[in-house]
């Protein structure tokens, strides 16, 4: 259970790399402009930064991952800072998702979080500065989501259950990314239908979806168009991988039922090799 943040990212993307999309300074060990800097309205700040990250800034990601950590013109989510600050890092604008944690001010709560749970295993567990222990005297959705995988983790299915179902109600969306993909270990097949009402609040979800109908189902069928349109909706949010992005370009240029614009096609290129930046 080794750095279990790094680990739920990682199995989400499925190795492809809000109720409003998106989005304060960071760099990988510089400190980053605080909010009160931004000058545009919440929205148009988003909006931009959203672009440029579609276009390959890696530092539009990092921004992003502040506005996420603060609230900042989107619902502040511990899932969709780290989802960004995971971008980031395949962007190459920071060497690990560490970085960007550890340059969080201390005491911030998702800082905490994470920190709990990169240390995972490494606590006395029965004592009263257990890992289980502080994150039940957090009571936040997240820690709720980060106690049931304790949970499940141990063999305790119904515990996890129940802490994912209070989490979902207070509002966590990574808890609701786990009950849509019950094994996200990849043994079992992610449930399409509460992905796709998902997906409108946390853009991730698409990706997923594309994985879902690009791959043969059990009965040797794919839907390779609509894995197509699922993967663009992705990348219009800003969180398509490099698979996503090559089997977008596949589809379309063995004739796919797919219509690209000349500037999709440059995007797509650039998330397949991110190291090809917009000069």
């Amino acid at each position: 259970m080794k750095n279990w943040c790094l680990y739920i990212i990682t199995m989400l993307l499925l190795a492809s790399c809000s109720e409003q999309q998106i989005m304060e300074e960071t760099a990988s060990s510089t400190k980053l402009t605080e909010h009160k800097s931004m000058t545009d309205a919440p929205q148009d700040t988003i909006m931009s930064l959203l672009y440029q990250a579609r276009w390959g800034d890696g530092s539009a990601y990092l921004k992003l991952a502040d506005c996420y950590r603060d609230g900042f013109g989107v619902k502040k989510d511990f899932f969709g800072m780290i989802t960004m600050a995971h971008m980031a890092e395949w962007r190459g604008a920071i060497n690990s998702m560490d970085d960007y944690i550890y340059g969080l001010p201390d005491g911030n709560d998702y800082k905490t979080l994470f920190l709990l749970m990169d240390g995972y295993k490494s606590y006395i567990q029965e004592g009263p500065d257990s890992i289980e222990q502080v994150l039940r005297a957090n009571d936040s959705p997240e820690a709720k989501t980060l106690l049931g995988m304790i949970a499940v983790d141990q063999g305790d299915t119904i515990s996890w259950m129940n802490m994912m179902k209070e989490a979902v109600e207070q509002g966590c969306s990574l808890a609701e990314m786990l009950l849509a993909i019950p094994d996200w270990k990849g043994r079992m097949r992610a449930d399409a239908t509460k992905l796709g009402i998902l997906a409108c609040r946390v853009p991730l979800a698409y990706s997923i979806l594309g994985d879902i109908y690009y791959e043969p189902d059990e009965n040797g069928k794919a839907n390779r168009q609509l894995a197509a349109e699922y993967y663009m909706e992705a990348e219009k949010h800003a969180v398509l991988g490099g698979k996503g992005a090559a089997r977008v370009l596949e589809y379309y240029r063995n004739g796919g039922n797919i219509q690209l614009t000349e500037d999709d096609v440059k995007r797509l290129e650039l998330i397949v090799q991110p190291q090809r930046l917009m000069q």
